[in-house]
């Protein structure tokens, strides 16, 4: 029985810098009338997610930023309950090296408020390049943090920071298991979660295998689930 639906918000819930259209709305709330609690996932900040989500008019969601390491529950501020998974100085250490490169090399750069992991949003194709020559140039850090390249940034995350970590973590503070949760996603950062989760949607994931189902659109993936939870209560 799904208890918890977790999704992805960058092309998955909403357009990159758009909102959820109104067809999306009703079929989120619908989930929710169902009995079963909305979290979004993403590499967004926590507090980009409570901004976004308070317009949604979801009665408690759940706010799992920066790839899963950041936990806030509602959409107040301050958040009713918030949580910071742990992480090695070590990944610290080399998120500062990092940071501390980029902006020498591209001094107008600009930085996602994160408060783990690192993530710049280059403003040109060059700019992409510069970034992974710096990733390069320090392959013996990377044992201690995950890159995720995007088409308009990068996710330097602490090594085991990620959305299975954020999941499992959110399984143990609402006592559910991880056969109760369903997930939505659509890009490689979506991946381990599509590993923790019970069940899985992918929006044009090439690879079909990743997830139990997969379809085309927002509206497709919110339909397909809710006609998933309301099959199970039948």
């Amino acid at each position: 029985m799904i208890k918890l639906a977790a999704f992805d918000l960058d092309d998955t819930l909403a357009k990159i810098g758009k909102g959820i259209t109104h067809t999306d709305l009703a079929l989120l709330g619908q989930i929710e009338d169902e009995g079963v609690r909305v979290a979004v996932v993403s590499g967004k900040p926590a507090f980009y997610l409570c901004g976004f989500m308070r317009q949604a008019e979801i009665k408690d969601p759940i706010l799992i930023g920066e790839n899963g390491g950041v936990i806030e529950f509602g959409v107040d501020v301050p958040p009713a309950f918030f949580y910071m998974l742990d992480y090695k100085k070590e990944a610290k250490e080399a998120i500062d090296i990092f940071r501390r490169e980029i902006s020498e090399k591209l001094p107008k750069i600009w930085f996602q408020p994160n408060r783990i992991g690192l993530t710049p949003f280059p403003s040109k194709i060059e700019d992409f390049d510069v970034i992974q020559e710096i990733l390069d140039e320090n392959r013996d850090l990377l044992e201690y943090v995950d890159i995720y390249r995007h088409i308009d940034c990068f996710d330097i995350t602490p090594k085991g920071i990620n959305k299975y970590k954020g999941l499992e973590k959110l399984t143990e503070l609402l006592d559910i298991t991880r056969e109760e949760i369903a997930v939505v996603g659509n890009g490689v950062n979506d991946y381990p979660m599509f590993v923790f989760a019970g069940y899985s949607i992918g929006i044009n994931i090439p690879d079909k295998s990743k997830v139990s189902h997969n379809v085309a659109t927002s509206y497709g993936a919110l339909s397909h689930l809710l006609g998933v939870i309301r099959a199970q209560r039948s």
